[in-house]
């Protein structure tokens, strides 16, 4: 009996062997496919709001890694080339820049309708050397991409699908690292959050935390301040002191939760955040890496990427505000001058 028990058992573990086997050739098989199909898609889109001279043109001249920036009129159109070194594969993101002049706003239609919603990118673009302006323009630009998102003849399936995607993104943030100290530490932990990532209810608007995604237009949002290299001279010429600049942070970044938008404190001039915008660009569209944690420290160089932020860590920043409080009125507190200075 025991001779027959051995055998049973040596046969058994042979087929488990031989099922393990041919387990692996088919997992290694499908990963081959798998790589084959994931090739670069070539329909995807940046579409660049802001008001004029808030470096819009410079600043896409940047990512393509142009040095001579040519101003075009109305809307322009550019590329950006993308590579994934780990494929060898590469493909054109296309960019739209819409003039910041209100009566070209029309023009969106061809950049943003029903075709390219899907696969667009908005960039909200704002200037530091007009400090005073940019709650105004953040808000004003978001609400025109609002109303021509309206407009567009989506069905409501495509547009409630659009918008838990924004969710379910913000909700599975991790920092660069974390996810593998979750997967090391507690399996159990990585297995749960899956699985309330594939709970396909109609509640998980409710699992947001305060104020993020209050208006949620259904597509990638990226804020970016240019000119960071400015804020030097706010400090020389205008008196700021750094209540001001964590006033003005708390503002955009509160914007940033309502959108639930990443957010860029880019200098052209002196190379600050462009290739780290860069690579977001290509993660969020691309699904390439990125391995860059939220920084906050240079308050000229804030980099915050969609889902890291929260009321919590803002209200850090109401610390240092002697002068001024968090909800008083932008304008009142970032003040236009009454005469600026030529030169």
């Amino acid at each position: 009996m025991e001779t027959n028990g051995q055998a049973n058992g040596l046969k058994s573990k042979k087929k488990d062997d031989a099922d393990s086997k041919d387990n692996l050739w088919s997992a290694i098989l499908e990963e081959v496919q798998n790589q084959g199909n994931t090739k670069l898609p070539s329909n995807k889109n940046v579409l660049v709001l802001g008001d004029n001279e808030t470096g819009k043109t410079t600043l896409i001249a940047k990512l393509q890694g142009v040095e001579d920036p040519k101003k075009g009129s109305a809307l322009e159109y550019a590329f950006i080339d993308v590579r994934d070194e780990y494929r060898d594969d590469h493909t054109r993101l296309s960019v739209w820049v819409l003039d910041g002049d209100p009566g070209h706003t029309n023009l969106l239609k061809f950049a943003l309708n029903e075709e390219t919603f899907p696969h667009t990118l908005v960039m909200l673009t704002v200037a530091m050397t007009t400090p005073w302006g940019i709650l105004d323009q953040l808000q004003s630009w978001a609400s025109v991409l609002g109303d021509h998102i309206d407009k567009l003849d989506l069905t409501p399936e495509q547009r409630l699908q659009s918008k838990k995607q924004q969710v379910q993104k913000w909700q599975r943030y991790t920092e660069p690292g974390d996810e593998l100290e979750a997967n090391a530490s507690s399996p159990m932990k990585r297995s749960s959050r899956n699985l309330s990532d594939d709970l396909d209810s109609d509640d998980e608007d409710n699992q947001l935390p305060e104020a993020v995604l209050t208006t949620n237009l259904g597509l990638d949002i990226v804020v970016v301040a240019t000119k960071t290299d400015y804020m030097s001279t706010l400090e020389k010429e205008h008196d700021y002191r750094d209540e001001h600049f964590d006033f003005m942070q708390q503002w955009i970044r509160r914007f940033c939760l309502q959108y639930g938008a990443a957010l860029f404190y880019t200098s052209s001039k002196e190379d600050k955040n462009c290739d780290l915008l860069y690579k977001y660009l290509t993660h969020r569209i691309y699904g390439l890496p990125f391995r860059t944690p939220a920084l906050i420290v240079e308050k000229d160089a804030v980099l915050i990427p969609a889902g890291w932020d929260s009321m919590k860590k803002i209200s850090i920043l109401y610390e240092n505000m002697q002068t001024c409080q968090p909800d008083d009125y932008y304008r009142d507190a970032i003040v236009q001058p009454a005469t600026r200075k030529v030169g």
